[in-house]
Formats: structure tokens, sequence, C-alpha cells
């Protein structure tokens, strides 16, 4: 069970790589578009940070509810802002995963 985990993890890693290597990338151009990929990243995140929860609930590590309900509220935020971006091509939905994405980090890192 404890290999799982970090299957989750690393996984739960790649998610977060691949949206904000993306926006990082696509800030270099002049065209901010949501696309598909972020999507796809955040469903990644979803599924994943679930299956951590899952996992150390399992293996009767310690979880913090309330920081678990927060970054569970801003990766469903990434997850409707990309999918509103990828339909509409707004560039605010754009700035908001970013942004989302950004916040759900600081909150993994900074809150014990």
């Amino acid at each position: 069970m404890d290999a799982l985990r970090y299957v989750f993890l690393v996984f739960h890693l790649f998610g977060f790589a691949a949206l904000l290597g993306g926006v990082f990338y696509q800030l270099r151009g002049k065209d901010t578009v949501t696309g598909g990929y972020m999507v796809t990243s955040a469903v990644v995140q979803l599924v994943t940070g679930a299956g951590l929860i899952w996992t150390r609930t399992s293996l009767d590590l310690p979880v913090n509810g309330a920081k678990m309900w927060v970054k569970l509220g801003l990766d469903v935020l990434v997850a409707a802002a990309a999918l509103i971006g990828m339909r509409n091509k707004q560039a605010w939905a754009f700035f908001s995963v970013a942004s989302f994405t950004a916040a759900a980090v600081v909150v993994a890192v900074v809150w014990k």
C-alpha cells in the first residue's frame, strides 16, 4: 500500500508539472489559451489527490481534513476553469487556471 501511495504522489506531481509547465510555456507566446492538456492534468490532480488521501487513511497516517478540503476545492476550480477555457478560448480562464494551481501549491507546501 505504501508503494501505491508513492505512485499516486509521483503522478500528482506530474499533473502539477504539466499544468504549471504549460502555463509558463504559453506565457512566452502571445496566445494564452487553455488546452486539452490542462483539463487532463486537472483531472489527474483530482484523481491522484483523492488516491493520496485514501492511501494515507488506509495506512493510518495523519490527514489534515481542512487542508484537504481546501485543496480539493482549488483542484475543482482548476478543472472547471480549464474546461471553460478550453471551450470558450478566453484569456481569463487561462490565468484562472494558473492562479488556482499556484494557490494549490502554496496550500500544499505552507499549510502544515
